[in-house]
């Protein structure tokens, strides 16, 4: 199996950047991950204006360099594809109900990539790519591959 090309959704990216108790430690695991190497973890450049506005609460001029700050760590993980007329067009011929959705579907296709990583499974039931949030993935590499990931303490003797 070559190195795995997949496309985060808007929450995974807020779950790493705003950590939420119950999902930051398996999206930061996917974002190291991402960082060895492991996986080329895409997101799209409509994305990045999203999460400026929710991270930033509307745009709240005090929060924004905060924000701008994690955005440039997230740029060192996440590649940036960007969204153009094909993925546009597709999306609006889209039958999804959600456009969002749609679009982050029609650029994973444009990636390449081989899954869409995201908490909201039930916006990707038309996808012919597969759907899983970050537990879902790292259970089915060690299960249909062999694979484990986990993040491991090293002492000070073993650097």
């Amino acid at each position: 199996m070559g190195r795995m090309k997949l496309m985060l959704d808007t929450n995974i990216l807020v779950d790493y950047l705003k950590p939420r108790p119950a999902f930051f430690e398996p999206a930061r695991l996917l974002m190291l991950c991402g960082r060895l190497g492991e996986f080329d973890l895409w997101m799209t450049s409509s994305q990045m204006t999203d999460l400026i506005y929710i991270l930033s609460e509307g745009g709240r001029k005090d929060l924004m360099p905060e924000v701008l700050q994690g955005l440039r760590g997230l740029r060192q993980l996440v590649g940036v594809y960007p969204v153009g007329p094909d993925e546009v067009d597709g999306m609006l011929a889209s039958p999804w109900s959600d456009p969002e959705d749609a679009l982050l579907y029609e650029t994973a296709l444009s990636v390449g990539a081989d899954a869409i990583i995201t908490r909201n499974k039930e916006g990707f039931e038309e996808s012919a790519l597969r759907a899983m949030d970050c537990e879902e993935l790292f259970q089915w590499l060690e299960r249909d591959f062999g694979l484990t990931y986990a993040e491991m303490a090293l002492s000070a003797q073993a650097i």
